[in-house]
C-alpha cells in the first residue's frame, strides 16, 4: 500500500505490533467511586443537573442525573485523569479535571452552579483525544453543531470564520477556505476525523485544500487549534489545525430509530440546501445515513457597488502594457495587453459565483466484544460547475473555473479500551481516499512576430483553454496507544503514515488569431487594428503536464506525554520523527527544457528534476513542550512551545510550465519550512464570566514563495525558493457574560484578534534588495467580534445580534506593492469593513424530538465590501432560513 523510505524501520513496525497484540491479552483492573453533590449558591438542590464522566485516557464517557437530594455517583473507578462536567438548565456549566490515584478510596467531588448560560468544552484534536479544553496549553476554538446551526452559514469555510484567529481565503459557496494566524493553504493543516484532507497536489499561495469538500450538514463539530501541531499530525500544521469531526452513530441502551431533515435557504443567491437524516442504533450495533444536495446561483454584492479601477491608472499606481510598446518601445497603445484591462462594475451580481452540489455519508459502529468497537465509515461527496467569483471579464481577463471537485473516502477504525491496567486504549484507524478536481483555465496571450524585414509586425492572441484534471489516492494509517505509566501520567505513543499518489490528466485548446499589424507608414509607425480577430487555422489540441506523476510519503513515529504533577500543574511534551520519500516518474508531456530556455540569469541545473524519473529522502525531528498552571479554579496561565515542519509539496518543487502571468520553473533543492512557535497565555473563569487571552510568536525558517528568478524571450520565470525569515505575532482574546434579566437568559461576548507580520531576513532574488524590516503579506491587523443573545430560560427561542470588524491594511509587502504583476484587486482587498448580522430562533423539544428553527439577515446593512486579500466582493444583504427536524422512535 505504501511506498516508504529505504531506511523506514519496518523491525520496529514489527516489535510495535507486536507489543500491542500482546497488551490485548492483559486484564484491567476496577477502583473506587467519584461522589459529589450540586447544589446553587443558596445551597438550593438542583434535581435536574446532569453529570458527564469522561475518561481522559480512553475517551469514554459516562452521564448520570441527580437524585432528589442533588447527589450523584459513578462507582468503579479506574485509576487515571477524568473530567467532570455539571449542566443544569438556566445555570452556568462547570467542569474540573480529576485524577483519581487510590484504587481503593472515594472520591468527593462537589459542585455549585451560578445562573447563566456559559459553557464547557472538550477538545479532541488538541492531544488525540478528549481533553478539557481549559486544561490545554493553547488557544482552541470548538465550533459546536449548536453553533454552527445558529450561525446557518452558506459553507463549512464560511462556518470557521467565527473564530477570532481565522480570516476567510475565496468567496462563494464551495470555494471559501481558511487563514489562520496569518497562514494559509498548506500551511494550515486540515483534518476530517482526525485523518488529512490536505493533499501533496494543492499549490500553495494560489490554492488550498477545500474545506468545502466536507458536507456541512455532516459536521459534528469544528475544532480549530492556534499553535503548530507538527508533532502530533506531521507536515502542514505551521500556524494551526482545524478539524472537522462528521457525524459517527454511537450505540443506544434499546433499539431506537431515528429521522430527520436539514434545510437552508438564502434569499442572496437563491440558494437551497436540503439533507436527510436517518439512523438505527441498538446495544452492539449502529448506523447512521446522511445525504443531500444544493444549489447555489451567482450571488450579489453589496449597494454602492460601482466600483471603479480606473483612478489606480490614472495616478499609474497600477498600469496596462501595450503588446507592441513592451517589446519594441514604439508608444502606439494600440494593442493593450489583456492582463490587468480597466474595469468599472456596473452589476451587482458577481459572475462565476454558484455552485451545485450533493453528498453522501454512511457510517456503523458494532460492539464487537468486551471493550472492543469497529466503525466503519464512507464520505462522497460532488461539487459541480464550481466558479471563481469574478474571474471573468471585464473583472480579469482570465476565467477560471471547477466543472467538478469530488471526494471519495473510507475508513475503519478498530479499539480496544482497558486491555490493562497500564494501558487505556489502542486504537487503529485506515483510511483511503479520492480527491479528484477539473481546474479549467480560459485565458488569452498576445505577442507580436517581425516580418523578416522587421516590418509589418504582426500582432497575434492565442486562446488557450486548459483542462487540468488532478487526481489524488491517499491511503492512510493510524496506530496510536495511551499508556496510563501512573495515575497522574498518560503517555500517548504512535505511529502514522500516508501516501499521496499524484496523477494529471492535461489538454490544451488553443486558437490563433491575428489581431493587427504595426506597419512603417510614411509619417511614421502606424497600428492597423483589425475590426475583429482573424482566424488562423483550426484550433489545435495538446497534452503538456504540468506535473509529473508523483508520489508523496510520509511515516511518522510520535510520543506525546501528559503529567499532571500537582492538583495546580499539567505539563505536557513531545517528539516526533518523520521520514518523507517524494518519488516521480517519467511523464508524457512532462517538459522543462522549453520553459528555462534562454533565461538570464541561466537557471540552475542543480534545481531541475530529472524527466525521466527522481527520488528526493528527507527527514525531520520535531517537538513541543506546554505547561499549564491554575492559582485556584478561576484562573490558569499556560505556555506552549513547539518546533513545527513543513515539506515543500508536489507543485513547488516540480511545477514546470506557464502560469497566470510568465512561466514557473520546478526547483527539488528548495527546502522544508521550519518553525518557532510559542503561545503564551490566561483563562479567567468567575460564576458568570469566562474570558481568555493569549500571544503567540510564531518565526519562520526558509519561508517558501514563488518569485521572479530569471527572464527569458517567453517572459518571466518564476521559481519556488526559501525566500526568507518571516516572524508573524499577535494576540487572540475572547469573553462573555451570561446574567440573567427577569425571566431572560442575556449573554454578551466578544473576541478580537490582532497579527503583525515582519520579515526578519531576505532579499529579492532579481535585484537582490533586502526585505528585512519589511511587512509580511496576508496579515489582517485587527478583528473584532462582537455579539449579543437573548434568550428565554427554557430556552425554547432566542435572538442574536453580531458585528464583525476588520480594520484597514496599512503595512503591505513590497513583493505586493511593487510587483509587475500588481492587479486593482489586490489594492482593493485592503480596505477595512464592518458586517452586521441580526437572527432569531425557535427550537422546540419533547423527549427525544426536536425542531429548531433559525431566521437571519447577513450582511445587515447590506454593506459593498470585500475580505481583506480577496478578488472578489463579498455577498451583500441575505436572508437566511434554516430548519432542523429530528425524531427518534
Amino acid at each position: 500500500m505504501f511506498e516508504l523510505p529505504a531506511i523506514f524501520p519496518f523491525q520496529t513496525m514489527k516489535i510495535l505490533y507486536t507489543a500491542l497484540v500482546l497488551l490485548l491479552l492483559a486484564r484491567p483492573t476496577l477502583a473506587g467511586d467519584i461522589q459529589g453533590k450540586i447544589t446553587d449558591k443558596t445551597g438550593g438542590v438542583l434535581k435536574t443537573a446532569a453529570v458527564k464522566l469522561l475518561d481522559l485516557t480512553t475517551g469514554q464517557d459516562t452521564t448520570v442525573t441527580v437524585d432528589a437530594n442533588g447527589q450523584y455517583r459513578f462507582p468503579d473507578v479506574r485509576p487515571g485523569v477524568y473530567w467532570l462536567a455539571v449542566s443544569c438548565p438556566g445555570f452556568s456549566a462547570a467542569s474540573r479535571t480529576i485524577v483519581i490515584e487510590d484504587a481503593k478510596a472515594t472520591t468527593t467531588a462537589d459542585f455549585i452552579l451560578e445562573l447563566g448560560g456559559l459553557k464547557t468544552d472538550v477538545n479532541v484534536t488538541a492531544e488525540r483525544g478528549q481533553r478539557d479544553a481549559n486544561a490545554l496549553p493553547i488557544r482552541t476554538d470548538t465550533l459546536t453543531r449548536d453553533a454552527i446551526e445558529a450561525m446557518s452559514p452558506v459553507s463549512t469555510g464560511d462556518a470557521m470564520i467565527a473564530a477570532p484567529g481565522v480570516t476567510p481565503v475565496g468567496s462563494g459557496p464551495f470555494q471559501v477556505r481558511p487563514r489562520l494566524r496569518g497562514l494559509d493553504s498548506t500551511r494550515v493543516l486540515v483534518l476530517v476525523d482526525g485523518q488529512r484532507l490536505n493533499n501533496a497536489r494543492t499549490a500553495t499561495d494560489r490554492a488550498g485544500v477545500e474545506v468545502g469538500l466536507v458536507d456541512l450538514d455532516s459536521a459534528e463539530s469544528i475544532e480549530i487549534l492556534g499553535g503548530a501541531g507538527s508533532v502530533l499530525y506531521g507536515t502542514d500544521a505551521l500556524s494551526g489545525t482545524i478539524n472537522i469531526l462528521t457525524t459517527q452513530p454511537t450505540l443506544s441502551p434499546k433499539k431506537q430509530f431515528t429521522a430527520g431533515f436539514d434545510g437552508f435557504f438564502s434569499s442572496n443567491e437563491d440558494g437551497r440546501r436540503g439533507t436527510i437524516v436517518l439512523g438505527f442504533s441498538s446495544p452492539k450495533f449502529a448506523v447512521g445515513v446522511t445525504g443531500g444536495g444544493e444549489h447555489f446561483d451567482d450571488y450579489t454584492a453589496g449597494k454602492n457597488y460601482q466600483e471603479s479601477s480606473q483612478p489606480y491608472f490614472a495616478n499609474s499606481t497600477i498600469t496596462q502594457a501595450d503588446t507592441i510598446d513592451t517589446n519594441f518601445h514604439f508608444n502606439l497603445h494600440a494593442f493593450p495587453d489583456p492582463f490587468n484591462a480597466p474595469f468599472t462594475r456596473t452589476t451587482d451580481v458577481i459572475p462565476s459565483s454558484g455552485m451545485d452540489g450533493s453528498s453522501l455519508n454512511v457510517a456503523a459502529t458494532a460492539l464487537v466484544a468486551t471493550r472492543q468497537q469497529l466503525s466503519v465509515k464512507y464520505q462522497r461527496r460532488r461539487a459541480s460547475d464550481v466558479g471563481f467569483p469574478d474571474f471573468d471579464q471585464p473583472y480579469f481577463f482570465q476565467q477560471i473555473t471547477l466543472p467538478w471537485s469530488n471526494l471519495d473516502k473510507f475508513s475503519a477504525s478498530y479499539l480496544v479500551t482497558n486491555p490493562a491496567s497500564w494501558l487505556s486504549r489502542v486504537s487503529a484507524t485506515w483510511y483511503y481516499q479520492r480527491q479528484d478536481r477539473l481546474l479549467r483555465n480560459v485565458f488569452p496571450v498576445q505577442f507580436p512576430v517581425p516580418s523578416p524585414q522587421f516590418f509589418p509586425i504582426n500582432v497575434y492572441r492565442l486562446d488557450i483553454q486548459s483542462d487540468t484534471r488532478q487526481q489524488v489516492w491517499t491511503p492512510g494509517l493510524d496506530v496510536q496507544a495511551n499508556f496510563l505509566t501512573r495515575p497522574d501520567n498518560l503517555l500517548t505513543a504512535g505511529l502514522s503514515m500516508f501516501r499521496d499518489r499524484s496523477e494529471d490528466e492535461r489538454t490544451t485548446i488553443t486558437q490563433m488569431s491575428q489581431l493587427g499589424q504595426v506597419v512603417a507608414g510614411q509619417f511614421g509607425v502606424q497600428p492597423i487594428v483589425f475590426a475583429s480577430p482573424v482566424a488562423l487555422g483550426p484550433p489545435t489540441t495538446a497534452q503538456p503536464a504540468r506535473v509529473p506523476n508523483a508520489r508523496f510519503a510520509d511515516a511518522g513515529f510520535f510520543a506525546h506525554d501528559e503529567w499532571t504533577v500537582t492538583p495546580i500543574v499539567r505539563l505536557t511534551g513531545g517528539l516526533r520523527v518523520d521520514l518523507y520519500r517524494v518519488t516521480t516518474a517519467a511523464t508524457p508531456g512532462y517538459d522543462i527544457a522549453s520553459v528555462v530556455a534562454g533565461a538570464t540569469p541561466p537557471i540552475d541545473p542543480a534545481t531541475l528534476p530529472d524527466v525521466n524519473g527522481d527520488r528526493i529522502n528527507r527527514s525531520a525531528l520535531t517537538g513541543e513542550a506546554g505547561v499549564v498552571v491554575w492559582s485556584d479554579r478561576r484562573v490558569s496561565v499556560f505556555g506552549h512551545y513547539v518546533h513545527s515542519y513543513r515539506h515543500p509539496n508536489l507543485e513547488e518543487l516540480l511545477f514546470s510550465g506557464p502560469a497566470t502571468a510568465g512561466n514557473i520553473a520546478p526547483n527539488i533543492t528548495v527546502q522544508p519550512e521550519t518553525g518557532h512557535n510559542v503561545d503564551a497565555g490566561a483563562r479567567f473563569r468567575t460564576g458568570r464570566v469566562a474570558s481568555s487571552v493569549a500571544y503567540f510568536n510564531n518565526t519562520y525558517h526558509d519561508f517558501i514563495s514563488t518569485e521572479v528568478v530569471a527572464n527569458s524571450p517567453a517572459g518571466s520565470i518564476s521559481q519556488a525558493i526559501n525566500l526568507a525569515s518571516v516572524r508573524i505575532q499577535g494576540v487572540e482574546a475572547e469573553g462573555s457574560a451570561p446574567v440573567v434579566v427577569s425571566r431572560f437568559d442575556v449573554a454578551p461576548s466578544a473576541n478580537i484578534a490582532w497579527n503583525y507580520g515582519t520579515v526578519l531576513s531576505g532579499a529579492t532574488p532579481l535585484t537582490g534588495d533586502s526585505l528585512a524590516g519589511q511587512p509580511q503579506d496576508n496579515i489582517t491587523p485587527w478583528k473584532i467580534g462582537l455579539n449579543v443573545r437573548v434568550g428565554d430560560r427554557t430556552r425554547h427561542w432566542w435572538a442574536a445580534y453580531g458585528l464583525r470588524t476588520e480594520t484597514e491594511v496599512t503595512r503591505v509587502s513590497p513583493l505586493l506593492a511593487e510587483s509587475p504583476f500588481l492587479i486593482a484587486q489586490d489594492l482593493l482587498g485592503l480596505k477595512g469593513f464592518t458586517v452586521q448580522r441580526l437572527a432569531f430562533g425557535y427550537d422546540w423539544r419533547k423527549s427525544s424530538d426536536r425542531i429548531g428553527v433559525s431566521l437571519a439577515i447577513d450582511n445587515l446593512t447590506d454593506t459593498f465590501y470585500r475580505e481583506q486579500f480577496q478578488f472578489a466582493p463579498a455577498r451583500g444583504r441575505s436572508v437566511t432560513l434554516a430548519v432542523h427536524i429530528r425524531g427518534i422512535q
